[in-house]
C-alpha cells in the first residue's frame, strides 16, 4: 500500500545473533577474569557458572570461544585470553544443565579432560555428549519429581570440580576462607 511503512519483525535469526553476541561477550569477560586470577595466584583450573547460554550447548560453545579468544591489546576493552587455562563452564536452563570442559594439552598431565569430565558428570548423574582431545560436553536433564533442578545441579558440578582440585593439589596451599586475598573472589569467579 502506498504510504504504508513495513517494519521488520524480529526474527529468530536476529534473536539468535543477539544471543550469540551476548554469549561471546560473557565469555570474553570471563576469559579476562580467569587470566587475571591465573596471573595473580598461579591457579590454572576453574569451575565457572555462566548465564547467557541458559542450558544451550551452541551458546555455551560461544562463551568458550569468547573466553579463549586471543586478547587484542589494541582494543578498548580487554576480552578473552584464557586459551591456556583449564575451565569448566556450567549453564543451567529450564530443561537441562549444559556443561563444557576445556583442558589445554599443556595442562593435561595435571588433570585429564576425561577425569574432570567424568567426575563432575557423575556428581549429577549426567550424560557425556562429546569428549575430544581438549574439549568435552555433558548434560544433566531436569526432573523436578526426582529433585533434579539445573541450578542446583550446576552448583553440585562446581562443588565436585572443586573437590577434585583439592584432591589433585590444584588449589594453592593455604587457599582457604582465612586467606588475606581470595584470588577467585577478587576476580568475581568461582574455582
Amino acid at each position: 500500500q502506498p504510504g504504508h511503512i513495513l517494519y521488520p519483525e524480529t526474527t529468530d535469526d536476529m534473536a539468535d545473533a543477539k544471543a550469540v553476541k551476548a554469549a561471546i561477550k560473557e565469555g570474553g569477560k570471563k576469559g579476562v577474569d580467569l587470566d587475571g586470577v591465573c596471573a595473580m595466584g598461579g591457579v590454572t583450573f576453574f569451575n565457572i557458572a555462566v548465564d547467557t547460554p541458559n542450558g544451550d550447548f551452541e551458546l555455551l560453545e560461544k562463551v568458550m570461544e569468547g573466553a579463549n579468544a586471543p586478547v587484542d591489546e589494541a582494543a578498548e576493552e580487554r576480552k578473552g585470553g584464557a586459551g591456556a587455562i583449564g575451565k569448566l563452564f556450567a549453564s543451567a536452563g529450564e530443561k537441562q544443565l549444559a556443561v563444557m570442559v576445556h583442558v589445554p594439552k599443556a595442562l593435561s598431565e595435571k588433570l585429564s579432560l576425561k577425569e574432570w569430565t567424568e567426575t563432575t558428570c557423575t556428581a549429577v548423574k549426567g550424560e557425556i555428549v562429546e569428549i575430544g582431545e581438549e574439549f568435552a560436553k555433558f548434560k544433566a536433564d531436569a526432573d523436578a519429581d526426582a529433585g533434579r533442578f539445573p541450578l542446583k545441579m550446576r552448583d553440585e558440578v562446581i562443588a565436585a570440580g572443586l573437590e577434585l582440585f583439592r584432591k589433585k593439589g590444584l588449589i594453592p596451599l593455604g587457599a582457604s576462607d582465612s586467606d588475606d586475598v581470595n584470588y577467585a573472589d577478587a576476580a568475581g569467579v568461582e574455582w
